[in-house]
């Protein structure tokens, strides 16, 4: 079943939030933001677009599937993530999944909610993706794995042990 959930990543504003941009190597930062949204995405169960600005490239719109849950796109020479984002956000409307922008930008944040996405913040999704992974325990549940057995069971198990 398909991500319920899909996240579209300004990534250079992302890169801004963590990294001094006046030093340092873009395409290095590029990829642990990647690697980070993989691990966070898989974890989360979230579909993620990373959309990166042309950056004066004179080439089309290009994208790079990573996984099955993390796509980048770098766009066409002369647009800006923020308007490639824009125009997903008018497109992705009324479809009915739940939409998530992650920008700092403010004008780019509130066109994303008037268009009915929800916004994150890029320092607060680096603070997400620090969080250690939620402990999951698995309940009796039909269908499904279970981490532990029924207290039953484990009372009769401690039982049969006691008797040893």
């Amino acid at each position: 079943m398909a991500p319920n959930v899909l996240m579209v990543v300004d990534g250079y504003n992302v890169i801004g939030a963590k990294w001094d941009v006046t030093q340092g190597d873009w395409e290095q930062w590029r990829q642990e933001l990647i690697e980070a949204l993989c691990n966070y995405s898989a974890l989360h169960d979230i579909l993620t677009h990373i959309i990166f600005d042309a950056h004066q490239r004179r080439q089309p719109e290009t994208w790079e599937e990573v996984t099955d849950q993390v796509r980048v796109c770098y766009t066409g020479y002369g647009l800006t993530a923020d308007a490639y984002i824009e125009r997903f956000c008018a497109r992705h409307r009324g479809r009915g999944q739940r939409l998530i922008v992650v920008t700092s930008d403010r004008l780019e944040w509130m066109t994303a909610t008037g268009y009915g996405a929800e916004w994150l913040s890029s320092s607060a999704l680096w603070q997400a993706m620090a969080q250690p992974p939620p402990r999951q325990t698995m309940r009796a549940t039909a269908g499904k794995t279970r981490r532990g057995l029924p207290a039953a069971i484990q009372d009769r198990l401690r039982q049969w042990r006691n008797k040893l």
